[in-house]
């Protein structure tokens, strides 16, 4: 069970940084651990995850090479200046809704978000809430389908 749950906490840390596939794939864990401590790791790992993915965007902003580019090309400043004051106008809990889309590989969108945030810990509450919420309601329909199949 401790390496079912391991594996679900690098999950979580994995669909946030690198694997662009539906969080809800670790529910396949339950069948070797109870549901609410995969979902319990899981969360644990989203979080950690969006934490150190926020410190990724914020050495990216300040790589030169990325300066260069953007200081060179006009598109890129206008671009990056509007995809900077939309990411800190609809903050945290804009990030919470749009991770609750079900089934949805939200990695790339969280490296866009996470370039523009300003703010770690609300970026990786948001991702730690809305996976909770949203594996909590999965594990609850894969019983209720289990219950009436």
């Amino acid at each position: 069970m401790a390496w079912t749950l391991f594996l679900a906490f690098l999950y979580g840390v994995g669909t946030v940084l690198v694997l662009p596939s539906p969080q809800e794939l670790v529910l396949g864990a339950v069948a070797k651990a109870p549901g609410w401590a995969v979902i319990l790791v899981a969360v644990a790992g989203r979080a950690l995850g969006a934490y150190l993915l926020f410190f990724a965007g914020d050495r990216l902003k300040h790589w030169k090479r990325l300066e260069a580019w953007r200081a060179k090309d006009r598109k890129a400043q206008r671009w990056a200046l509007r995809l900077e004051r939309w990411v800190n106008r609809v903050g945290a809990p804009a990030l919470f809704l749009f991770l609750l889309i079900p089934g949805f590989p939200d990695t790339a969108a969280s490296y866009v978000l996470a370039l523009f945030n300003r703010r770690p810990w609300a970026f990786a509450l948001a991702f730690a809430c809305a996976s909770a919420l949203r594996l909590s309601l999965a594990l609850l329909g894969l019983y209720y389908v289990r219950g009436r199949g």
